[in-house]
């Protein structure tokens, strides 16, 4: 009998259901009774089951209201979609963070019944939709940019995206694409300042000239496609993004690719630029002007980033981090370093098994949990083995894409939580996937806070180099990959080489890049080397398909 299956699984799996909804004690929960100054509970549900059919194709008729939305197969980019229809449809905002707590779709139901009429201000409802007024950076683009400031030549904030078309693109309307996108998403042309505080301010910059080159092999032609989207940005200056287009002289394949600084750019961005770039250069291509609606601008998107505070409790939050993130065990890898200090990140990158994308999702809708808390309960089991210790921090990133202002957005709509799964490498795979799945649940309910509040809640201790709260990274990329849909040219999609990586250690999993998906560890080679990261993503992959056996 499979581990995941026996009698073991039937207690362990329950919490889980219940744990990837509702943080313990979820002080998030309003209190029921009282006069609600708001709509009535039939119309509000109406409006849930709405939201719930249009992202997930569940008949709104038919919504299992106590089942949890996790067990439905609802994954964290689908719950961001949720609460944007929602935003919409009620006319106020929709926290993701409350998705988390109240688990089932009747638990949100009675949630926003019980904070209707809260007052509130409108997604970017005080400003006009491209609006070109400098904004705040949010704290994690205020992070990125300080990094950038004290260390303008690091690579580790490079987001790349990149694409193999088959034939020859036409590179003025290519080029007039890429003008297009600069003006469009004014993150991509504006200057990135400090006066107090960081800022951006969008600006009548040129856009980046697109970078023609010629290889005589597609294998040549990565290599160009690399060392140029590897090259450093000078954000004071509105350098922030790169695109480059390689022609392959012996295939009638062209490749094209483009680098964006972290600070203007996030997973999201890829499906919204893609979109964006497909249109433009298929306007231009057949001698139209592109007619798209205009996008969100950086106050706008500021605005918006905001809108849902009035709606969620800090004060617990905060409460939830300080019992979290003290008195971790840092990182010790097997064997240490294989380069010196400064060495540029290195990768290991291998194909997930035929079939095993499709096992997790599966697997993850039996056990009424996300795909992301399985891969996360395998990582952390294969880290925990090597290692020889359970209790240390992970960092993962969560979407801010909880409004339709948002959902057009391309920009840095992201922030970074610490989670702190325990994770215990004797566990069944049942047991560990139920406890991953709770530290998840707990720290997505309260993701409001960002990353930098987080930090300044630890308790003092002495200095390190090190990151306290986490030294390595999980990312599950299963945010579209951005179709590029050029007149005539078919395209695909490919995994770039990461110019450098955040953290020491950090793990992605793409599901859907190549025929069966990736799983890419990049690491410093001056912390850890090779051969670790090697016998983690075997022991990862052996971890996963032992789930599924």
């Amino acid at each position: 009998m499979p581990a995941s299956t026996g009698p073991h699984a039937v207690v362990p799996l329950a919490a889980a259901v219940a744990a990837e909804g509702v943080a313990a004690g979820d002080p998030g929960r309003p209190e029921r009774g009282g006069d609600v100054a708001g709509r009535g509970l039939p119309e509000i549900r109406a409006a849930v089951a709405a939201a719930l059919a249009g992202v997930t194709g569940l008949p709104a008729d038919d919504v299992p209201w106590d089942t949890g939305l996790t067990a439905l197969g609802v994954t964290s980019l689908e719950i961001g979609r949720i609460c944007a229809r929602l935003g919409d449809a009620l006319g106020r905002p929709v926290p993701i963070s409350q998705i988390y707590r109240q688990r089932t779709a009747a638990g949100l139901a009675e949630w926003i019944h019980a904070t209707d009429g809260r007052p509130h201000a409108a997604p970017g409802g005080g400003t006009e939709a491209g609006d070109d007024t400098r904004a705040p950076l949010s704290p994690t683009q205020t992070f990125m940019f300080m990094k950038h400031v004290f260390k303008p030549d690091d690579l580790s904030l490079h987001s790349v995206r990149c694409w193999r078309i088959e034939g020859r693109p036409d590179r003025a309307a290519l080029a007039a694409a890429v003008e297009y996108l600069h003006r469009r998403h004014r993150y991509l042309s504006a200057e990135y300042l400090f006066q107090e505080q960081p800022y951006v301010r969008p600006a009548d910059l040129p856009a980046p000239p697109l970078g023609a080159f010629l290889a005589d092999t597609e294998e040549d032609a990565r290599d160009v496609l690399a060392r140029e989207l590897a090259k450093p940005f000078r954000l004071v200056r509105g350098d922030v993004w790169r695109p480059v287009f390689v022609a392959v002289r012996q295939a009638h394949v062209t490749l094209f690719g483009y680098a964006v600084h972290h600070v203007a750019f996030d997973g999201g961005s890829s499906e919204v630029l893609a979109h964006d770039l497909s249109a433009a250069y298929n306007a231009y291509a057949e001698g139209r002007t592109p007619d798209l609606e205009p996008a969100p601008g950086p106050r706008e998107v500021a605005e918006a980033l905001e809108a849902h505070l009035p709606y969620v409790d800090l004060d617990a939050q905060r409460e939830y981090w300080r019992r979290t993130i003290n008195g971790m065990t840092p990182l010790e890898y097997p064997g240490g370093a294989e380069a010196p200090r400064g060495t540029p990140c290195r990768m290991t990158d291998l194909p997930l098994p035929a079939g095993l994308a499709d096992g997790v999702r599966g697997l993850a809708q039996r056990h009424g949990v996300s795909p992301f808390a399985v891969y996360l309960s395998a990582y952390g089991q294969a880290m925990a083995e090597l290692i020889g210790e359970h209790d240390f921090g992970v960092g993962t990133p969560v979407n801010r894409r909880g409004n339709s202002v948002l959902s057009r957005a391309a920009g840095c709509l992201i922030d970074i939580l610490p989670l702190r799964p325990r994770t215990d490498p004797d566990a069944s795979p049942a047991a560990s996937i139920a406890a991953t799945a709770a530290a998840v649940a707990e720290a997505f309910s309260a993701q409001d806070l960002s990353i930098s509040e987080i930090a300044g809640l630890q308790l003092k201790t002495e200095s390190t180099d090190r990151n306290r709260m986490f030294q390595t990274m999980f990312v599950l990329q299963d945010n579209g990959l951005g179709e590029l849909a050029l007149k005539g040219l078919p395209s695909q999609f490919f995994r770039p080489r990461y110019p450098g990586v955040s953290g020491e250690v950090h793990a992605e999993v793409w599901p859907a890049a190549g025929k069966h998906g990736r799983l890419v560890i990049g690491y410093h080679p001056d912390r850890t080397s090779g051969a670790f990261c090697d016998r983690l993503a075997a022991a990862m992959l052996d971890r996963l398909s032992g789930y599924l056996a």
